[in-house]
C-alpha cells in the first residue's frame, strides 16, 4: 500500500498543473478597433462632452490622443459640434488660451474603455465593438474637477 501512494501523490499533483485558463496566444491578443467603431464612440463622446460642458463652450481645444486615428476621430467629432480645434501646429501660435483634451482608448476583447478628459471635466465609458461599429456597453461616467 505504501508503494502505490507515492505515484498516487504524484499524479494528484501533475493532474492540478494541467488544468486552468489556456494560455493567451496571438489569437487571444487585442484587436485593433476599427475605424466604424472608431467613428462612433468619438462621436458618441463629443455629443456627451458637449452636454457635459452645457454653456462652457471653451474658445479653443486642443486634443492629445493614445492614437493618431482615434484623435481625428474625435476631433472631426468635436468640429461637427461647432468646437474649434486646433492643429498641432496652430497650438504653439494660439494667442488666446486652449483646453486641453486628453483622449485614449484601451480594448480588451470586444470591449473598448475610452476617457475623455479636460481640466474641469472627466468622462468615461465601455463600449462593446463589432467590424460595423460600437454600442454603449455602460452608464456614462461624468467627474467634475473643481
Amino acid at each position: 500500500m505504501r508503494g502505490l501512494a507515492a505515484p498516487i501523490l504524484i499524479a494528484v499533483l501533475v493532474s492540478g498543473c494541467q488544468g486552468g485558463a489556456p494560455s493567451p496566444t496571438i489569437d487571444a491578443l487585442p484587436q485593433e478597433i476599427s475605424m466604424s467603431a472608431e467613428t462612433a464612440i468619438a462621436g458618441d463622446m463629443a455629443s456627451r462632452f458637449v452636454e457635459a460642458m452645457g454653456n462652457e463652450k471653451p474658445p479653443s481645444i486642443s486634443v492629445s490622443p493614445t492614437t493618431d486615428r482615434s484623435g481625428e476621430a474625435l476631433e472631426t467629432a468635436l468640429k461637427l459640434w461647432g468646437y474649434p480645434v486646433l492643429a498641432k501646429e496652430e497650438q504653439a501660435r494660439a494667442k488666446n488660451p486652449t483646453t486641453k483634451v486628453a483622449y485614449g482608448a484601451t480594448a480588451f476583447e470586444d470591449i473598448v474603455l475610452v476617457r475623455l478628459s479636460t481640466p474641469e471635466i472627466t468622462l468615461t465609458r465601455a463600449y462593446r465593438t463589432n467590424s460595423a461599429g460600437a454600442q454603449p456597453a455602460t452608464p456614462l461616467a461624468v467627474t467634475r474637477h473643481r
